[in-house]
């Protein structure tokens, strides 16, 4: 931080078999951060982006985050991954990490704010087994990763189902990362007589996973499954996605239409036009760094670490930039770093060549669970 500058890194998957699911975060965020720049930076000051490659591995999260603080002396980190190794290290340093609220550092470490709000671990939403239902799902497969993160999720996803009357009647959490050959797992879907599937994967190993069930004939009266929103991806699989649900990382989807949606489009266009609005992550990229600015601006002309932390720890109506389906809260609520941001979610079905979103948000209840 200096009188013109300040410099935040961001910590992201650019290579690696989380690449593809995490794809858009950092242009995003640069994006927003050279919008901001052009409207003159926050109180005089500049902002300066770096970037670390974490490529989805532990070691080298830590790694990036330590070169990022001790040798590009950066004020702040912006993440979004499927590791957190890193998060014990910022939280020593006092140095605010915004983004991704996938994470239990997210839930309670005070430097640690995610995009949309605070980490759900430990909580779920009814809201996407309600939406799913809706769409006609009786029998759920509930697919998740060997992860900290995914099994949590997929945890949430078995007690939400039993709430709204959802049988789960196969599930698996060990779901390869990236591309793999799924036939075993479609086979036991189909045995299994599922008629609908959740499946918070990397976008390659949901991909694998609707070939296997094409070839093996399965048809799923509702599907949900991460990382196809990407148009580079649904365009490609388009046959494969018929009917299927899906929500945009924690925002709302750009077919709305809104003036802040359209903004956001816009913004893309200008700054980043090699990387579409919908692509993988660059919804919460973008939001992350409109959050850093929130932050920045809340601390005031004379900003430290503390100040920041504390300033945006007290706000309770973050709107990102018009993009969050509900506003976020920081102050402590349900969760030392405020209310876990799965309540809502606003939901798009694939039709032809397109995603159509519904006409309102779908909200559930909110569940503490073990």
């Amino acid at each position: 931080m200096t009188s013109q500058e300040v410099k935040v890194a961001v910590i992201d998957p650019q290579t690696g078999p989380s690449a593809t699911t995490f794809d858009g975060f950092l242009q995003a965020a640069k994006a927003r951060f050279a919008l901001q720049n052009d409207e003159g930076g926050v109180n005089g000051r500049k902002i300066t982006v770096v970037s670390g490659d974490d490529m989805g591995d532990g070691a080298q999260q830590v790694a990036a985050a330590r070169n990022a603080v001790q040798s590009q002396q950066v004020f702040g980190v912006l993440s979004a991954s499927r590791v957190d190794t890193m998060y014990d290290y910022l939280k020593q340093q006092n140095v605010p990490v915004l983004g991704y609220p996938g994470q239990p550092a997210y839930a309670a470490n005070k430097n640690a704010f995610g995009f949309a709000g605070a980490s759900a671990t430990g909580y779920v939403s009814t809201a996407q087994m309600l939406r799913m239902k809706e769409g006609g799902a009786t029998n759920l497969a509930n697919l998740a990763h060997n992860s900290a993160g995914a099994i949590n999720s997929a945890k949430g996803i078995d007690f939400a189902a039993e709430k709204v009357g959802l049988k789960v009647g196969m599930k698996q959490w060990d779901i390869p990362l990236g591309s793999f050959d799924a036939t075993a797992v479609a086979i036991k879907m189909k045995r299994a007589g599922v008629d609908a599937l959740s499946a918070q994967l990397l976008t390659d190993s949901s991909v694998s996973i609707l070939k296997a069930l094409r070839a093996q004939g399965v048809k799923l009266k509702s599907v949900l499954v991460a990382g196809v929103y990407d148009p580079k991806v649904s365009s490609q699989i388009s046959d494969l996605l018929q009917g299927a649900i899906v929500t945009p990382v924690g925002t709302v989807p750009t077919e709305l239409g809104t003036p802040a949606t359209k903004k956001y489009v816009d913004t893309m266009a200008k700054y980043a036009p090699d990387t579409p609005p919908n692509v993988g992550f660059a919804g919460p990229g973008y939001v992350s760094a409109d959050l850093f600015i929130r932050g920045l601006e809340a601390a005031g002309s004379c900003v430290s670490r503390s100040n920041f932390i504390d300033s945006l720890r007290k706000v309770k109506d973050y709107d990102g930039a018009g993009l969050l389906v509900t506003p976020a809260v920081f102050a402590p609520a349900e969760l030392p770093n405020g209310t876990p941001y799965v309540k809502c979610a606003w939901y798009a079905v694939y039709k032809g060549t397109a995603w159509v979103p519904d006409a309102e948000a779908t909200c559930g209840e909110l569940y503490k669970f073990d």
